[in-house]
């Protein structure tokens, strides 16, 4: 199963996991959170329930953020499911950057970070079978 990971301070990356309910146990801390804010029925996102406490990862839209790591999933009206590679590599693109909050005297701004890439042995997920790529 193809997810996109992103993690605060690093680029997103593709893992590939057995099934969403083992990533989001390998990934997410504590309970999880299933939310749709991207403007469309097939993309999921998944964030810890409790983001007091977590490190600011990134802006999601205009109204809303995210604290601690995330995964990306496709999302068939009913359940979790895997992205395909169009879609994996759409959002990989949309949140390449790391972001950074910023408290001003005008308010809170999230500043584009130099991008780091998380180190492959590091990474969540399992290496891709040849016909995952």
């Amino acid at each position: 199963m193809r997810v996109l990971v992103l993690e605060p301070g690093y680029c997103p990356y593709v893992a590939f996991f057995r099934s969403a309910e083992e990533a989001v146990r390998m990934v997410v801390p504590g309970p999880a959170r299933v939310s749709r804010p991207f403007g469309n029925e097939v993309i999921a996102l998944v964030s810890s329930e409790q983001q007091d406490g977590l490190s600011f990862n990134r802006t999601i839209d205009e109204t809303s953020f995210v604290n601690g790591r995330a995964l990306i999933f496709g999302w068939d009206g009913e359940r979790l499911c895997e992205l395909s590679r169009k879609q994996a590599d759409r959002y990989y693109r949309r949140y390449l950057y790391p972001e950074k909050l910023v408290d001003e005297d005008t308010g809170l701004r999230m500043i584009p970070q130099q991008p780091k890439v998380k180190p492959k042995d590091e990474r969540f997920g399992h290496r891709p079978a040849i016909w995952e790529r």
